[in-house]
């Protein structure tokens, strides 16, 4: 693998934009940072054409730029998070799959899901979810997540992410360690949970071990604060105990890592987006994302670059993100 810094760091953003053709800004972001990957919401689409059309013209210009295929990421969860055009087929929600009691009907609607994808050019869905909805007051995960019960959400998290294999589209579990008891969205502020690790292995962690044991390629962490695990006042994506210790070494997971999004209050009012980036990709996460602001995404490449630059990235453990990254985009 012969890439420069900058070219390996473009392969650990992932950038979303406004409005359903790519500007010139934005094009020039992608030029002048080699960025790798493209977040897509319903923002971007009108039809089913058009978004094929889009899909296209990203993979042209991505592959143009880094030599690569992009991941174009999408949260297609079905129900409510459903970022697909009217045109295309949305399934129902976790909650109203697992209400049916068979797990088979999860496998369906992700065969459906991952056939409307395909058709439509996203490569990489983030669902889903296997959060246990264990907090009633939660405002923000509730009916995407599979249920109050860590094997239903288990049964229903493994059938869900099945078909994904070998499909030509990733699936993501998220978002890890769990977001399910929180009673604040991060979208807004800083969940915090007040869980020991032991008691995070009774519930929270159930569904994450089932999906990494049954080979899931990818999970999302959430900006959610464990302070009985992580001591510095700092959420999971930014927690080398919790991405590397936790998730990687004590549970085993050997594939990508992915940041929920870095503009979110959680990080952006606290921390700052472009230091929170550089603090996930210390931490251990392959794939930092931001969704919508273009002067953040242009601060935040500089920043990891500048990082790299000064030593504040260990170099070899960015090259092995890198090459996990290039390795499934060549599945």
């Amino acid at each position: 693998m012969n890439m420069t810094p900058k070219e390996m760091l473009g392969q650990m953003l992932a950038f979303g934009f406004h409005g359903t053709t790519l500007s010139e800004e934005f094009l020039s972001l992608i030029r002048e940072y080699k960025i790798g990957n493209i977040i897509l919401f319903r923002r971007n689409v009108t039809d089913a054409r058009q978004m094929r059309e889009l899909c296209s013209q990203i993979q042209t210009v991505v592959q143009a730029e880094t030599g690569l295929p992009a991941f174009i990421l999408i949260d297609q969860e079905g129900g409510m998070v459903s970022r697909l055009p009217n045109d295309a087929v949305t399934v129902p929600c976790a909650m109203s799959l697992a209400a049916t009691g068979d797990p088979e009907n999860a496998r369906v609607a992700s065969e459906i899901t991952i056939r409307q994808l395909k058709g439509l050019g996203a490569n990489f869905n983030m669902a889903p979810v296997l959060d246990v909805n264990n907090n009633p007051q939660n405002p923000v995960i509730g009916i995407r997540s599979f249920g109050d019960r860590t094997e239903l959400v288990s049964a229903f998290g493994i059938a869900s992410a099945q078909p994904y294999e070998n499909s030509g589209i990733i699936c993501c579990g998220k978002h890890f360690p769990g977001h399910g008891d929180t009673a604040v969205d991060s979208h807004l502020g800083i969940p915090q949970v007040n869980k020991t690790e032991e008691e995070l292995e009774q519930l929270e962690l159930v569904p994450f071990r089932q999906a990494i044991a049954a080979g899931i390629p990818s999970i999302m962490i959430s900006h959610v604060m464990f302070p009985h695990i992580e001591d510095r006042q700092i959420p999971c994506t930014m927690s080398r105990k919790i991405v590397t210790d936790l998730l990687k070494t004590k549970l085993g997971f050997k594939g990508l890592v992915l940041s929920d999004c870095m503009e979110m209050m959680a990080i952006q009012a606290h921390y700052g987006t472009p230091e929170g980036v550089v603090a996930a990709l210390q931490a251990g996460v392959d794939i930092a994302e931001i969704s919508s602001s273009i002067t953040l995404q242009w601060a935040t490449a500089k920043a990891v670059n500048e990082a790299a630059a000064l030593g504040k990235l260990n170099m070899k453990e960015i090259k092995a993100s890198v090459e996990r990254i290039i390795a499934y985009k060549q599945q």
